[in-house]
């Protein structure tokens, strides 16, 4: 490994060695950018570009063992993507919701499912029921469950790995891409600024009776004050959406089967709790699906993901030959099976 690495730092001896020099300057310049934007400032506009070259740089790069490569790739991009998300409200853009909320009241009979649904179940009083505990705690999961179906891959096709990863990834920057170009209030905050009424963020009451009021409020500050702006699309149901199109890739129907469900109440909890408009959702799972087509296009058809295509031209001195065949290494994934030649 230690000669691998110190492969990449030789002395430059042509226009690729010097690229590849170049690229690593600008991934650094790419990680320091973000603690520059904390101490300094640094424009909104130019942050979103600096960072999506860092990590284009990166997966040029990287080093060649394949797992850390990927597992590299992966955490500074959803390092980066969390600096973005931040960073969205910042535009000169005007956030909105009318557009959204026009369209609810139009295609619900006057009234939004997030309204409908504290009234009808519950909670809009300021004392969540058994339903808003569980909404809550379907919200909280969502942190750790595209991440997880990232690193379960690593343990059950390792040979998808990269490809699942980029998808996901893929998932969280188209997202992120539509909150700067749409910067859309959610229900809750529209109840609050007076667009809307009869919206209760139903989750500010749950956290406090679960965590305390200290807690809850050191992590709500850490995790949801950022940006309360970037309600178009629902990333939430986005990531978990996609992992639909992941069990196919992979072929594990228990997956996409725990995806559909976890998918399904996911959705009811994030208008319920007056997360997101059911637009957003819409919004979610389209996003998903045209980034799962995105990345998987580039990536090209081969079971590892790069052959043949024009992506793997970019990366062909960053990275080593994929296997061609996934490893499916539990018993309820379903391999293809080899065909018998009769003898002659």
């Amino acid at each position: 490994m230690g000669g691998e690495l110190r492969a990449f730092f030789h002395r430059p001896r042509s226009a690729r060695d010097w690229a590849r020099l170049a690229a690593w300057a600008y991934l650094i310049f790419g990680l320091t950018a973000p603690a520059i934007r904390e101490l300094i400032g640094y424009d909104s506009i130019a942050f979103v570009i600096t960072l999506p070259l860092a990590l284009a740089a990166l997966l040029w790069v990287a080093p060649r063992r394949y797992e850390i490569r990927t597992w590299t790739f992966y955490i500074v991009a959803i390092v980066f993507f969390t600096q973005l998300r931040d960073a969205a409200d910042e535009t000169s853009i005007k956030s909105h919701t009318g557009y959204v909320l026009d369209w609810e009241l139009w295609m619900f009979g006057g009234t939004t499912p997030s309204s409908w649904l504290q009234d009808a179940v519950g909670g809009s009083d300021g004392n969540p029921n058994a339903i808003g505990f569980f909404s809550t705690f379907t919200h909280w999961t969502w942190f750790a469950f595209p991440h997880a179906v990232v690193l379960a891959t690593f343990f059950i096709a390792r040979d998808m790995f990269f490809r699942v990863a980029v998808i996901i990834a893929g998932t969280f920057f188209f997202a992120v891409a539509l909150y700067y170009l749409v910067p859309t209030v959610p229900p809750w905050l529209a109840a609050e600024e007076g667009v809307t009424t009869g919206i209760r963020r139903i989750m500010e009451d749950v956290g406090p009776q679960v965590l305390g009021e200290k807690v809850w409020n050191d992590m709500f500050g850490l995790f949801a004050d950022p940006n309360p702006r970037a309600a178009m699309p629902s990333l939430h149901f986005a990531a978990s959406f996609v992992v639909l199109a992941v069990a196919i890739l992979v072929r594990s129907w228990p997956l996409f089967v725990i995806a559909a469900l976890y998918s399904t109440a996911l959705a009811f909890s994030l208008m319920y709790l007056g997360e997101h408009y059911f637009a957003d959702i819409l919004a979610g799972g389209v996003s998903a699906m045209t980034a799962y087509f995105i990345c998987n296009t580039a990536l090209g058809h081969g079971p590892g993901g790069l052959g043949g295509t024009w992506l793997k031209q970019l990366l062909r001195c960053g990275l080593e030959h994929l296997p061609t065949r996934p490893s499916l290494r539990w018993g309820f994934l379903k391999p293809q099976r080899a065909q018998r030649r009769e003898p002659t």
